[in-house]
């Protein structure tokens, strides 16, 4: 049996190959969507009110031993 034959009978031709590996519009839709979620919270738990800056404005460190 040749190589090609092999494939074929392993079901490994490009074609099938391509079917079960190949992502549909729906899914690349769905993962961009899912990024821009991801980059809005990270955007809005970046929000933050500052009055004053500088390190007077900063919490204490915690003391070490």
């Amino acid at each position: 049996m040749d190589l090609a034959h092999a494939f074929a009978a392993g079901q490994l031709s490009a074609r099938t190959t391509d079917r079960r590996f190949r992502t549909d519009e729906a899914e690349v839709r769905a993962a961009e969507r899912r990024v821009a979620e991801r980059r809005a919270a990270v955007v809005a738990s970046r929000s933050r009110e500052l009055t004053e800056r500088g390190r007077h404005v900063a919490p204490p460190r915690p003391v070490s031993a």
